[in-house]
């Protein structure tokens, strides 16, 4: 069953959230972040640019291996485009890796980073055995994700700014609405625009929100603005913290 998709795996093979396997994924993730995050920022420059190129290729290529083995297996379709934010973050840590717009640092560090952590707490590949590709395609690729924004984070390469919210904010209204649309007109659900995602707080705002989908999207938005703020909270608050200090 290791390469077997979803439609074809028998009931009651999947794993349970925050199973023994799960919290193991989890906390190797964590600690494998905080030695690399150590380790980066003690590196030389060049090293640090060096080992950002490799790990924003290294994910892009992890995504490559995956369609090729999503092709083998004949579930290659509409619906495991790279649209959801995750699948977005693959080639905006690449972009990162070689350009390193600020905007771009926004984007990941106040959307993608906890895109990614909220995916890893709550997947949505579930229903795979914990020994599956698909399942452990999602771990390595969700992780590496976070270590990359971890370590660019850490190295400064990424500076979270409260005021700069307004850039990924500005990129959710440019990449929401067609994806709104995609998944419309395709009975998708990228982003989890139209359904929250089993087992996940989504669906806590779905049931408050009584059934409306209207309601759904707009507690989503808040929940979204409101995480983005408590991100760039701290940062903030150490900034201001240091200019008091000086004084």
């Amino acid at each position: 069953m290791f390469f077997t998709y979803a439609a074809d795996l028998p009931p009651g093979v999947g794993f349970a959230l925050f199973s023994a396997p799960h919290l193991g994924a989890l906390m190797a993730i964590a600690l494998l972040c905080l030695v690399c995050a150590c380790r980066f920022r003690a590196a030389q420059a060049s090293a640090r640019r060096h080992l950002t190129q490799a790990l924003g290729l290294s994910i892009v290529l992890l995504d490559i291996v995956r369609t090729i083995v999503y092709h083998c297996m004949g579930c290659m379709n509409l619906y495991e485009l790279p649209l959801h934010l995750c699948g977005m973050a693959v080639y905006l840590c690449a972009i990162h890796s070689l350009w390193k717009p600020d905007w771009l640092g926004q984007v990941l560090y106040a959307l993608c980073l906890p895109g990614a952590c909220a995916a890893l707490l709550f997947p949505d590949w579930t229903i795979y055995p914990f020994f599956s590709f698909v399942s452990l395609h999602s771990f390595a690729a969700h992780g590496l994700i976070v270590l990359y924004i971890v370590v660019q984070t850490a190295s400064g390469a990424i500076r979270p700014c409260l005021f700069a919210v307004w850039k990924p904010v500005l990129f959710l209204c440019a990449v929401v609405p067609p994806i709104a649309w995609f998944d419309s007109c395709f009975h998708a659900n990228y982003m989890f625009l139209q359904l929250p995602s089993p087992g996940s707080p989504l669906v806590w705002l779905a049931q408050l929100a009584g059934g409306s989908r209207a309601g759904y999207l707009l507690l989503f938005a808040v929940v979204i603005f409101c995480v983005m703020v408590l991100m760039d909270a701290p940062f903030a608050l150490a900034h201001r913290y240091r200019n008091s200090r000086s004084i």
